[in-house]
């Protein structure tokens, strides 16, 4: 788990069984993690993160190094944060490693060909334990319970094993489902008839029916426009519900380079200092396409309207295919939620709250979205949280969190 000093790691991308291309190699030297590029990769014209880095010769540094423990941007989302770094710091602590003595290089390694997207390190650091090839969803979401009451004992490794890369602070699986509905351990390559999933467990502070409360929000922003992933609800052996959520970043067994608009812009996470104007920029300066800008500002309006305050930037992802092209990921983590102090994480030209029906229009035009069609797509948005009752009872919200929810969008007026 702890790598020598001075070992580099090599970096690549993973885009399918037989199709892996080296990338370079990373060092970490006075808390700095330096770029190689490997020789050959110039020549490809790929560029994976294109707002600050170019590829090209010498070692590349991170361009802010005060960020990210001194990462790259790009490098950094592959990173669990929350709910995954939790339990590779708690099995630091039982192999007798201090969480703090762990570089970014050893994490990464620690991450291995699991992170989300193409990009993988080695040599890996097989942390985990072996488990069983038996999956039950509702014994790791009982795992999930009992590391945040403390007690860690065996259950880290099988958490670890089932969805330790995954960013958020909620826990999850990663998983492969068949149309039946049935799961297996999904990290890597999957059975024929199955489809890469990320199935979400209840976090520390959420209602218990935060599965079927988010699986309403999907369905609800699918009517309001927003590009989504296909969901479904798994019900695990006890009866119990989960969310899932089809993975973006995989195409079968295919898999595409994923970058957040974090890592893109050095935005830190923990400061909210990013609005949807920088996010519609770098939608069109990545895609340049104006139908890629649209779905950017349509995903502004649903989060306004359904109180989605979350919103920062690690909650924004772009996807490149293998001939360099990108475009906008679909949405995810999407429910109700506060912002810090009550604002959203990104703004909307400078507003945290209280925003208006001319902020947005506003921000419409900085799209490139003429009045009329801004409006279409906030009042698309309107009619299907407006139906936010009608949601709810379909997947069974239980009437407390249908209230609830239903009280707090009634705050939001435009």
């Amino acid at each position: 788990m702890k790598m020598d000093a001075g070992t580099p790691l090599d970096v690549a991308l993973h885009w399918d069984t037989d199709d892996v291309q080296p990338v370079g190699r990373l060092a970490y030297r006075d808390r700095i993690t330096y770029l190689q590029y490997d020789e050959s990769f110039p020549a490809a014209g790929l560029e994976l993160s294109p707002v600050h880095h170019k590829t090209g010769g010498g070692l590349q540094r991170p361009f802010d190094a005060g960020l990210f423990e001194g990462l790259h941007g790009i490098f950094n989302d592959s990173l669990p944060d929350g709910w995954g770094r939790l339990l590779v710091d708690r099995r630091a602590r039982q192999l007798g490693i201090e969480p703090a003595a762990l570089t970014p290089l050893d994490r990464l390694a620690c991450v291995g060909s699991s992170a989300i997207g193409a990009l993988i390190y080695a040599p890996a650091s097989d942390v985990w334990e072996p488990g069983g090839d038996t999956l039950d969803l509702d014994e790791l979401a009982a795992d999930a319970r009992s590391v945040f009451e403390g007690d860690v004992g065996d259950v880290i490794s099988r958490l670890g094993q089932a969805g330790g890369s995954p960013g958020g602070a909620r826990p999850k699986a990663l998983v492969a489902v068949n149309d039946e509905g049935h799961a297996v351990h999904g990290t890597d390559d999957v059975p024929d008839g199955y489809s890469h999933y990320l199935v979400k467990f209840a976090g520390h502070n959420d209602p218990e029916d935060i599965g079927v409360i988010e699986m309403a929000y999907a369905a609800m922003a699918k009517d309001a426009g927003v590009l989504m992933p296909e969901t479904r609800l798994l019900q695990g052996v006890g009866g119990h519900c989960h969310f899932a959520a089809r993975r973006f970043d995989r195409e079968g067994n295919r898999r595409v380079h994923v970058h957040s608009a974090s890592g893109l812009l050095y935005a830190d996470i923990r400061i909210p200092a990013l609005d949807y104007e920088d996010l519609i920029k770098l939608t069109r300066f990545l895609t340049r396409d104006q139908r890629e800008c649209e779905a950017m500002f349509t995903l502004a309006v649903f989060n306004v309207l359904a109180h989605n305050r979350d919103d920062h930037a690690r909650q924004f992802s772009f996807i490149m295919q293998r001939d360099g092209t990108w475009r906008m990921a679909p949405a995810y983590d999407l429910t109700c939620s506060s912002g810090p102090g009550g604002e959203h994480s990104s703004s909307v030209l400078g507003h945290g709250k209280d925003i208006t029906r001319a902020h947005l229009i506003a921000l419409g035009g900085k799209a490139d979205i003429n009045d009329q069609d801004a409006a279409r797509i906030i009042e698309r948005a309107e009619t299907a949280i407006g139906n936010w009752e009608n949601y709810a009872a379909e997947y069974d919200v239980s009437k407390a969190s249908t209230a609830e929810i239903a009280a707090i969008l009634a705050t939001v007026r435009l």
